[in-house]
């Protein structure tokens, strides 16, 4: 039996969806607070809290194979998970999975989400458990939020901070396909993969592949980042939104996210989506 945690969101949706593509689904098990939101996806449903460890217990017995995907409960994901590792322990899972972070394991690395993935995966290699860590790379999506892509598609000018960084922007998509993989499979024990796109891009690269999936033609032009900021303020974006907008193309400049593997590929057999690729899925939303 292979449990996914958290399979009402979004990546854990889309896990169950690949896992399903490999194993039959009368092996599969899909845990979330509210089970009705994804009793469409037709494998078994179970109901699971990360802050009532019982609960965790019950839902992983007789499991083979769980894959703990990551809360978003900033403050408490250490506890939270520690909880998912400690219930996987009792309930004698063979193998846990967990979603991280690019680099997470390394102690100069600024970005603020990085510390209780750190010590997410710190607990797992105590415990006992035999494990595999998925590293994460940053989802494309999150351009979606940060960079004004509609407009930089009709002026044709991207505007951005600390543009000269590099990041292997991977899907979700492919995080489920690479993960759904190990749970499938096996194998990888005591492994932190770092899960990637097929390529690092700079801010130069974010306005190519706009250009490559809309057909319009798209420079970068480099902002300050008293510049960016102003620009994110005039959109009416939150100052604190601002301010971690700010510290992660801060972490960004510094390389921290310029990592590329063929993990991916060596796991699903295929390679993982290109940005422009990403674009081109939304090519008829960026033109709008």
């Amino acid at each position: 039996m292979f449990v996914v945690t958290g399979a009402s969101g979004k990546l854990g949706r889309l896990a169950v969806q690949h896992l399903i593509e490999r194993v039959d689904a009368s092996r599969v098990v899909a845990l979330t607070r509210t089970p009705d939101k994804i009793a469409d996806l037709g494998v078994r449903v179970r109901a699971a809290d990360f802050g009532d460890p019982d609960s965790l217990v019950s839902a992983f017995d007789g499991a083979e194979r769980v894959l703990i995907i990551s809360t978003d409960a900033m403050g408490q994901r250490v506890q939270q998970h520690t909880n998912a590792i400690n219930a996987a322990a009792k309930a004698g899972v063979g193998h846990v999975l967990y979603t991280s972070l690019t680099r997470a394991g390394e102690p100069g690395n600024p970005l603020v989400l990085v510390p209780e993935h750190r010590e997410t995966e710190r607990a797992l290699a105590q415990s006992g458990l035999e494990f595999t860590v998925l590293r994460n790379n940053i989802y494309p999506d999150m351009l979606l939020m940060l960079a004004p892509l509609n407009e930089a598609v009709r002026t044709g000018v991207l505007e951005g901070a600390n543009g000269e960084g590099h990041v292997s922007y991977i899907t979700r998509s492919d995080c489920a396909a690479a993960a759904a993989a190990v749970l499938a499979e096996g194998g990888h024990t005591g492994q932190f993969l770092e899960i990637t796109g097929p390529e690092a891009v700079d801010y130069a690269g974010i306005a190519a592949a706009l250009g490559e999936a809309t057909g319009r033609a798209v420079r970068f032009e480099k902002q300050t980042e008293e510049e960016a900021a102003a620009a994110f303020a005039a959109r009416g974006v939150e100052p604190a939104m601002i301010a971690a907008a700010t510290q992660f193309w801060g972490s960004v400049s510094e390389g921290w996210l310029d990592v590329t593997t063929h993990a991916v590929e060596r796991l699903t057999g295929r390679r993982p989506a290109s940005l422009a690729e990403f674009f081109a899925a939304r090519r008829e939303a960026l033109l709008g």
